[in-house]
């Protein structure tokens, strides 16, 4: 098949090539029917198992601190949802002022706002801020999906709002990864994700949801490195695209393919010939609307900025310059056991140091951890005792780097909330973990959590 290169725009980067698909009678009407497998790279390719569908990562060996002890018989009457206060943003008002304005620039409807999340498994689950995503744009246009990977990086790896199918053996890398590379190169997102010979991912617009109908341009994040193979984009039933990889002896960059496409309900189908690391996908439309990416990893602490490369994160962020910034960190910092506030707040600060030299214009909101609760014995729960120190530490930090707060404990209602969220509920707010929320529970914090944004009650 012939290498198709598109010469850059001349307002873009040497590195972004753009291609111009021709109009199509959009996605084929074949079905997902693809079971993939997800290694590490230097895992060896499994055998046919089917995949896990676990999105929750496993904790960690507790903390040993004092927790307060909950009697089960002691719970109360079921949650209220109506009557537990909202928890609003603290921090400064010049940084609670910022956030603000982004809104008010989105309410405008002359431009994309995008709103850029990164962190763990609250994030990587895509219940919360799928929820998110929903609302904004339903109140101010949808512009797009945003972040997603074309296939999977991890078993059980999933989005709202997007239709995903990915069939072959996958190799997902990410910060500490057991058998990943830990070479820090792992783009805008902090993670990537390589298809093997013959794997083939896709990802396509929604049929039925309100959001997430229409696409007017792909744009895939890869890395130029020597070595490195062709990859596949085919939009639809079109002739697929072809662009190498592979850079010249010694140079290792950013790459990005844009697709642009009649704007509508469109496939991407993704895969490559030789080794290519793909950072992830954009769908975006050429209308004023809002675009949230979704970028978490289960099990990762903010400390993985330290560790990622700058240099490699710093083009793509300039290129689409989120509006807003979300850090939702913080579950497993409490689960540390050579943790403590101060260490924890050295911490922190590095990361956020990290995050203003690639964004320091944007402005900011640190999530706080979840509650969290832990069997003791027949009928008796301990509340994890770290989870607020942790939420204090990101209060007093956050605002030396023009970082609002919220605080995800106190939105579910305080500590021991998760009990109460997952005994005394129904449906079930709170996952069985009791450090996760189920599917309902994460739509109602998702609600919250924009009421906070907005200064506004919830829909």
């Amino acid at each position: 098949m012939m290498l198709l290169v598109a010469a850059a725009l001349a307002a873009e980067p040497a590195w972004v090539q753009t291609f111009t698909i021709p109009s199509t009678g959009g996605p084929p009407t074949d079905e997902c029917e693809g079971r993939a497998k997800v290694v590490a790279p230097r895992d060896p390719v499994p055998d046919d198992t089917p995949p896990s569908t676990s999105t929750s990562a496993k904790p960690e060996t507790p903390v040993t601190e004092p927790m307060p002890e909950v009697d089960m018989s002691t719970l109360g009457p079921p949650v209220d949802l109506a009557a537990l206060p909202l928890e609003p943003l603290r921090g400064n008002d010049a940084d609670i002022a910022r956030v603000r304005e982004v809104f008010m620039h989105a309410a405008a409807r002359r431009t994309t706002t995008r709103i850029s999340f990164w962190g763990a498994s609250h994030v990587a689950g895509e219940f919360f801020t799928g929820q998110v995503r929903r609302l904004l744009q339903e109140r101010w246009g949808d512009g797009g999906h945003g972040f997603v990977m074309p296939g999977p990086p991890w078993k059980g790896y999933r989005a709202s709002d997007v239709n995903l199918c990915a069939n072959g053996t996958w190799m997902g890398d990410y910060i500490d990864r057991r058998g990943g590379r830990s070479d820090g190169r792992y783009g805008p997102a902090g993670f990537d994700l390589s298809p093997t010979e013959g794997a083939v991912g896709w990802v396509q617009t929604t049929k039925t949801n309100p959001q997430g109908r229409s696409v007017s341009r792909f744009e895939v994040a890869y890395l130029r490195e020597p070595g490195a193979g062709v990859l596949r984009l085919q939009v639809d039933d079109t002739d697929p695209v072809e662009v190498s990889a592979a850079g010249e002896a010694s140079q290792t960059g950013p790459a990005l393919a844009v697709l642009k496409v009649e704007d509508g309900p469109h496939r991407l189908t993704v895969s490559a010939e030789g080794p290519v690391r793909i950072y992830g996908t954009w769908l975006e439309r050429d209308e004023p609307g809002v675009v949230v990416d979704a970028q978490g990893v289960s099990g990762r602490t903010a400390s993985s900025w330290q560790s990622w490369d700058a240099s490699l994160m710093r083009p793509y962020l300039e290129r689409r310059r989120p509006d807003l910034v979300v850090l939702a960190y913080g579950t497993n910092e409490a689960n540390e056991k050579s943790l403590d506030p101060e260490k924890y707040a050295t911490s922190l600060r590095l990361t956020l140091e990290r995050m203003r030299s690639l964004l320091p214009d944007a402005a900011c909101v640190l999530v706080g951890p979840s509650d969290r609760g832990k069997k003791v014995k027949r009928n008796r729960y301990a509340i994890w005792a770290p989870t607020a120190w942790v939420a204090r530490v990101q209060r007093e930090v956050g605002p030396a780097f023009g970082c609002a707060t919220w605080d995800l404990q106190a939105a579910s209602g305080g500590e021991g909330s998760m009990l109460q969220w997952y005994f005394n509920a129904e449906p079930k707010l709170a996952a069985g973990d009791l450090i996760h929320f189920s599917a309902e529970g994460y739509k109602e914090l998702g609600s919250r959590f924009v009421a906070a944004l907005t200064g506004e009650p919830p829909v």
